[in-house]
């Protein structure tokens, strides 16, 4: 029988979130109580809850992530910008930001280019640009030219999707992993909420894996 994985080593490779509507100050605090206990990669709340979240993590070694765009990448590039000098200025240690979907589309690749790169000079090495690629919303040949895209703007990691209305679906973890090799950290995001489904995301290529039930996810290791 294969042993089963720790889960101080499983809450490495796996990120965990509090974003909805309806989230109070009290729930964060209480979720960031729960959570703390383990080594999570990270952990990723809406923006105006950023400062108070950094506090609460401090001395944890858990890095503070903020949605830029997020989900529908619908925002305008100046946008995004600010909203990423709002997460570094609280203190924010990654950025998970949308890509301009509509561009993609359209097939405006050098908007979408332009979009990145602009993000990217803004981020100024002081925050880690991580680009959602919404797989599930591309076809197979967008998917490829969108993830050279995001190399040429100088990001390495790509959530394979938001996670929000869209979930990452094993073929897409392939393909990128296939096309690309080691070139990008690949983030799963959506639909995990076992332990057997983040390991057979990381078993066929993710290094990390989003997940809002971590508990569930957490169950099944030792």
């Amino acid at each position: 029988m294969e042993e089963k994985i720790k889960k101080e080593e499983l809450a490495k490779k796996l990120i965990t979130s509090l974003i909805e509507s309806n989230v109070t100050e009290n729930d964060i605090k209480k979720f960031i109580r729960e959570t703390k206990e383990y080594p999570f990669h990270g952990i990723a709340v809406d923006l105006p809850y950023l400062e108070l979240t950094k506090k609460l993590l401090h001395g944890t070694g858990i890095r503070l992530i903020a949605p830029i765009s997020y989900p529908l990448g619908g925002m305008t590039t100046e946008t995004k910008i600010r909203q990423l000098q709002y997460a570094i200025e609280k203190g924010a240690d990654e950025a998970n930001v949308s890509l301009n979907y509509s561009a993609i589309k359209s097939g405006d690749f050098a908007k979408v280019l332009d979009d990145l790169k602009r993000v990217v000079e803004a981020a100024k090495s002081k925050i880690e640009i991580v680009a959602v690629l919404q797989s599930p919303i591309l076809t197979n040949e967008e998917k490829v030219k969108v993830c050279n895209l995001i190399f040429d703007a100088g990001v390495r990691a790509i959530k394979v999707a938001s996670g929000f209305g869209w979930n990452t679906r094993p073929e897409d973890v392939m393909l990128i992993r296939r096309e690309f090799r080691d070139k990008f950290r690949i983030e799963a995001s959506g639909g995990i909420r076992t332990t057997e489904q983040a390991l057979e995301m990381f078993a066929l290529g993710a290094d990390l894996c989003h997940t809002s039930t971590w508990q569930k996810v957490l169950e099944g290791a030792k």
